[in-house]
């Protein structure tokens, strides 16, 4: 009779445990399914400034950027033009920087003062139809005139933008 007691309390452990795995299995299929564990859910939506520069509050949506943006270098520059370019896009070095690639938009300011902060609204066409959560990442760029006249001979980059579709 001790041989029986074994085997029944053998059994009882398994299905103890077995259900338990089971129903551990069903949570972590049902929380995959619902894209819980993709790496693009963990990234969140950041606008990172270079020093002296101000970048917050990054949101895609239409094909539409907005973000607000500053400057806090102490002098103000003209012919300001703020634009975003994907990670693979670097504009040219020498003037006129702005890309040509028809991808990437741009808002002008004649100036902008140290401590003003604006609010650019840039044409991302490639994403105008991009389903909800797919995530765009690329550079913020500064291209203006220091001295008040003439058109915008400075390039800098002045950030990281990190945003999804909404």
């Amino acid at each position: 009779m001790g041989k029986k007691f074994k085997a029944q309390s053998a059994m009882e452990y398994l299905m103890t445990y077995g259900w338990a795995i089971l129903i551990i299995a069903v949570v972590l299929g049902a929380l995959f399914s619902l894209g819980v564990f993709s790496g693009s859910s963990l990234l969140g939506t950041s606008c990172v400034a270079g020093p002296g520069f101000y970048c917050q509050n990054p949101v895609l949506a239409g094909g539409k950027l907005t973000f607000s943006f500053g400057q806090n270098t102490g002098a103000t520059v003209y012919n300001a033009i703020v634009w975003v370019t994907n990670q693979s896009t670097t504009p040219s070095t020498t003037p006129p920087f702005f890309p040509t690639n028809g991808n990437d938009g741009s808002q002008t300011y004649t100036s902008l003062a140290s401590g003003q902060v604006v609010t650019p609204s840039i044409s991302l066409l490639a994403y105008a139809t991009a389903p909800i959560g797919t995530s765009f990442t690329g550079y913020v760029w500064l291209a203006y005139n220091a001295s008040g006249s003439g058109p915008a001979n400075l390039l800098t980059k002045v950030g990281t933008i990190v945003v999804k579709v909404t």
